[in-house]
């Protein structure tokens, strides 16, 4: 089968390899599409402690079961899935409390197992046995299904966040993850959705989703212009999407009273630092979160709201790119072009799905 195998920073080969073998309580699925998280790009660019080469990078999966082990039983050949990547022990407390992403001894698909930059994945037996295959609703297509994983991610955010009724709500980062941000707020009732960003052509892009407002950090002082947006009082969410320092003290500074900031970026390895008011927070009392990657739960319900409409899939992704030119497709991520790029292995399979999403650019 053909795999883009993750070689070292900066290599990242399309090739033959061996297709993968079932193994006892697993299941092997058919790839159908894969979506490129800057994750990825961020450890093809610069590596990652974490992952030993060579490996297959990709966990944003959607794909068609082809064969079950034996002793599986709660899955069939043919069902349409996609897979959580985050696998945790199933019995600490974390994992018992369904918060497995924070499990201490938790495996990832494409750090600890070959993932989805291929035609075919194994899905190991840790995975089919904690619940992290989700079946795709009928009217979802694969392409997506891709975008469930990363929705997951802004769900276990939210959730914490819990979003209120006329809640005014800034989200920091106008890219994908942004936009599924102000996308979700919208749906849980925000009164005010704010998107905050430093690209005028990204926030000129995002505007066919209609926000109540957008600032533009190159031409605007952002607090201010926050302040006066609500009347004085600041936001009572704010959401980071963007990975500086930068971004994230300013988040803390547009808060309102009691108001909740999210840390959803992490920060570079050398430099995870920032320097802020302790007094501001104290004072307004002010909640900071963070929140990092999510569980089999929130997975389900993302293809949940996917399937509902709560959030456009189809808005949300800009680019196919088949395996081949997987490189091409890192390139338009790390050069922000568009919002998400998906891969496929079987690009002509997807003819029916790919007229369904008529403004995608499709690269072969």
């Amino acid at each position: 089968m053909k795999a883009a195998i993750y070689k070292g920073i900066g290599e990242m080969i399309v090739e033959d390899i061996p297709m993968p073998q079932i193994e006892p309580g697993a299941v092997l699925i058919k790839v159908k599409a894969c979506a490129i998280c800057g994750g990825d790009v961020r450890t093809f660019r610069h590596g990652h402690a974490a992952i030993k080469t060579p490996i297959v990078l990709g966990h944003e999966i959607s794909g068609e079961i082809i064969e079950v082990a034996s002793d599986v039983k709660n899955y069939s050949v043919g069902e349409r899935i996609i897979v959580a990547p985050a696998i945790g022990c199933g019995s600490c407390s974390y994992c018992l409390s369904g918060w497995q992403n924070m499990c201490y001894t938790r495996k990832t698909i494409a750090h600890h197992y070959n993932g989805g930059f291929a035609e075919y994945m194994l899905v190991p037996a840790g995975a089919v046995r904690a619940g992290n295959i989700n079946r795709i609703p009928e009217s979802v297509t694969y392409l997506e299904a891709s975008l469930a994983e990363p929705l997951a991610c802004v769900l276990n955010a939210q959730e914490v966040m819990n979003i209120g009724l006329g809640d005014s709500v800034v989200v920091i980062g106008a890219g994908p993850i942004g936009i599924m941000h102000a996308e979700l707020a919208k749906g849980r009732g925000a009164g005010k959705v704010i998107l905050v960003n430093r690209s005028a052509r990204r926030l000129e892009e995002a505007k066919e989703f209609g926000y109540d407002a957008y600032i533009d950090l190159s031409s605007t002082e952002g607090v201010q212009a926050v302040m006066e947006l609500t009347g004085g009082l600041g936001a009572n969410v704010v959401i980071v999407t963007a990975g500086t320092a930068e971004a994230q003290v300013l988040g803390i500074a547009m808060a309102s009273k009691m108001g909740k900031v999210c840390l959803f970026a992490g920060l570079p390895k050398d430099e995870p630092m920032i320097q802020m008011d302790a007094n501001h927070v104290h004072y307004k009392q002010i909640a900071v979160y963070g929140a990092f990657s999510s569980a089999p739960r929130h997975n389900a319900l993302a293809l949940e709201m996917i399937r509902s409409g709560k959030v456009s899939a189809k808005k949300i992704l800009s680019h196919l790119v088949s395996l081949d030119k997987i490189c091409e497709g890192m390139d338009i991520v790390s050069g922000r072009s568009g919002l998400r790029v998906s891969v496929t292995p079987f690009i002509d399979e997807l003819t029916d799905e790919i007229k369904q999403h008529s403004e995608m650019a499709i690269i072969k």
